[in-house]
């Protein structure tokens, strides 16, 4: 045990006299195995220490808690300062720091991630990635559900191990700005950095842009030795800008001088032709993926690339049939005359940047099917209503993981900021679609935003299994059918 909390404070309650060999770790007491060490960690919602005799019954052998409790059961109890921020660091010790072997990577700012991730994956090729993020864990061939956007660290260094043991070179990851104030990537150091951008969003846990800014900053204070300059940052944002200039790196861009510059020169109905400006060499190619939020993270995953060693040939070669990741600008095509896409966004910024790629693509109207989700940051909802009535030349406004919260006080929230009569509410986002594909007429676009890749509404705590994709599908085969 001494190594397993080795450079951590921490005080035995219990101790076992006969002294055994651990057999993993969990802070889950229902995937406790016999010789197991339980972390009863403590949650914003769930108290680990209320499964202490469930973790017990299952076969544990050692308790690490984060407050003094009863130490009724024969087993070893031992009381670590600051558990959670700390529980990387056991992690690493218990399975003797696998991500050393790894080259990481980490990913943040407020949209873009998730679809740099798939881009990157696709440059360094997917047989030599590990990917974490919004969408799915990919280790190898495994995919694993993803619950949170950056893992808890324990899930974090059990997926280091697991990709070593694969034979992995890179690990690809998401680093949420939670993540990143709540020391669930302390145990890490990163072989290059990216940040995309920060616009409006968590402030129901940072509580100011500045200590939203402060807390993504973090990641670039956590570089390997050898790495310090590997960095990546969008210039055309001001937070970038501010970190450009502290941190240095790879400087990329639409608008300002940075290293890595790109131009959309024409949209086409399946890509786009853009150019690419990497120091003095200039070169056009034709992308896979649209919109000019797209342009952004394939300039970031290019300037990544690079820092990583990667030949600009092959990066380039490999760029041009990149796709987007699951529900990020992805089309919903059953034959019909309309385009119907489905996106993830759900910021203001985010909504806004969609909106506008559509409407250089535009040929006929477009209708918004939007929500906010509840229990979140209340004050991105009427500054998204102004954006989706601004840009759209119909807004339905809809549910979108109400949560415990009153739905009809979220949309009430949205409705603030809409001023407009081209919008309509319907409360049911079932009937939203549907309604949406109804009154889409030939060259419309129906954009479904806000859920993006995700299966299910969350209602209260539950989840009921719900997917855009699949509505629109049916409401698309209905129509056409004239049902």
């Amino acid at each position: 045990m001494n190594k397993i909390l080795a450079g951590l404070k921490y005080k035995v309650l219990k101790e076992k006299l006969d002294k055994e060999v651990y057999t993993g770790i969990e802070y889950d007491s229902r995937k406790i195995k016999s010789g197991n060490i339980f972390v009863a960690l403590e949650g914003a919602v769930v108290d680990g220490h209320n499964y202490i005799e469930q973790a017990v019954k299952n076969g544990a052998t050692c308790i690490l808690v984060s407050k003094e409790v009863e130490t009724k059961f024969p087993v070893e109890y031992i009381l670590v300062e600051d558990l959670r921020r700390n529980l990387g660091v056991i992690a690493s010790n218990f399975y003797d720091w696998p991500q050393k072997k790894l080259k990481i990577v980490g990913i943040t700012g407020t949209n873009g991630k998730t679809t740099t991730t798939y881009l990157l994956e696709t440059i360094l090729g997917s047989e030599n990635v590990s990917r974490i993020g919004t969408v799915e864990y990919k280790i190898g061939d495994e995919i694993i559900e993803a619950p949170n956007t950056t893992p808890e660290s324990l899930d974090i260094v059990k997926m280091c191990k697991k990709s070593i043991e694969k034979g992995i070179k890179y690990l690809i990851m998401e680093v949420s700005s939670h993540a990143l104030a709540l020391g669930r990537v302390n145990m890490l150091e990163f072989d290059a950095t990216m940040f995309t951008n920060l616009t409006l969003d968590h402030l129901d846990f940072h509580k100011s842009m500045e200590e939203y800014f402060q807390a993504k900053r973090i990641l670039f204070t956590m570089m390997k030795e050898n790495c310090k300059k590997n960095c990546a940052i969008n210039i055309d944002d001001l937070y970038g800008k501010r970190l450009s200039s502290e941190f240095g790196g790879i400087a990329y861009g639409m608008y300002n001088e940075g290293r890595v510059k790109g131009k959309i020169l024409e949209f086409h109905g399946d890509g786009q032709e853009v150019e690419i400006t990497v120091d003095s060499f200039v070169t056009k190619i034709k992308l896979a993926i649209l919109g000019r939020y797209n342009m952004y993270n394939i300039l970031g995953a290019i300037s990544v690339a690079i820092l990583l060693g990667v030949d600009l040939s092959i990066i380039l070669e490999r760029i041009k049939g990149a796709k987007g990741a699951p529900g990020r600008f992805e089309l919903v095509n059953c034959g019909q005359d309309f385009g119907v896409i489905v996106d993830y966004c759900h910021t203001g910024d985010a909504l806004e940047n969609i909106l506008k790629s559509i409407n250089e693509l535009k040929r006929g109207r477009i209708i918004t099917v939007f929500g906010c989700g509840g229990d979140r940051d209340a004050s991105k909802r009427p500054i998204m209503g102004g954006i989706a009535e601004d840009l759209s030349d119909l807004a339905i406004v809809t549910s979108d993981n109400p949560r415990t919260e009153d739905p009809e006080k979220i949309i009430d929230d949205i409705l603030v900021g809409m001023k407009k009569d081209n919008h309509l509410v319907i409360f049911d986002r079932d009937e939203a679609i549907s309604k949406a594909i109804e009154l889409a007429q030939k060259n419309d676009i129906v954009l479904l935003a806000g859920k993006g890749h995700e299966t299910y509404q969350i209602l209260g705590r539950k989840k009921i299994h719900f997917d855009d994709r699949e509505i629109a599908r049916r409401e698309i085969i209905r129509k056409k059918c004239g049902k």
